[in-house]
């Protein structure tokens, strides 16, 4: 006797073995579909973490001077550079202002041409330019050393960001 067709048993196992190659294969691409989600939003972290290192190092290096200001207030921790080579809005050797608000946490950036003194005096506050770098910046300190600055932040629920300069 000579078989040309499949039984039913051989199409029900065939489909039914299909059937689990499939559930697997699902959950599979389902697990890549979040780790695809994960990796972009690390890296958008990143990408704004290099953003504010590069920024940062354009305004310290090679300022004519670097004045860290101690953080007896308890609205801000500043640093303040004077000469910077770095203009946002094409001011010539500006001086800027990097702070932490501390009632919300955001790391703020401020460019004037004449000297900034905090807190603002309202007669000054429409020659300075603010820009919002991040927020949720818990910690945002400058160590100097005779030949190296040290920046140190610290941003909520992420590892510390450290720029290196040279003087």
């Amino acid at each position: 006797m000579r078989r040309n067709a499949f039984t039913l048993i051989e199409l029900v196992v065939s489909i039914a073995l299909f059937g689990l190659i499939t559930i697997f294969l699902f959950g599979a691409i389902d697990g890549l579909r979040k780790q695809q989600i994960f990796f972009q939003q690390k890296e958008v972290v990143i990408e704004r973490k290099n953003q504010i290192v590069s920024l940062l190092r354009t305004d310290l290096d090679r300022a004519q001077s670097v004045t860290v200001v101690a953080s007896m207030s308890k609205d801000f921790d500043t640093v303040s550079i004077t000469g910077s080579n770095r203009s946002l809005y094409g001011i010539d050797r500006p001086y800027v202002v990097w702070l932490v608000l501390k009632s919300d946490n955001t790391l703020i950036r401020l460019e004037s041409s004449s000297l900034i003194s905090i807190p603002i005096a309202p007669e000054t506050l429409y020659s300075i330019h603010s820009d919002r770098i991040a927020k949720q910046c818990e910690l945002f300190r400058m160590y100097d050393s005779p030949k190296h600055r040290l920046l140190y932040l610290k941003f909520e629920n992420q590892s510390p960001l450290i720029v290196e300069t040279t003087k």
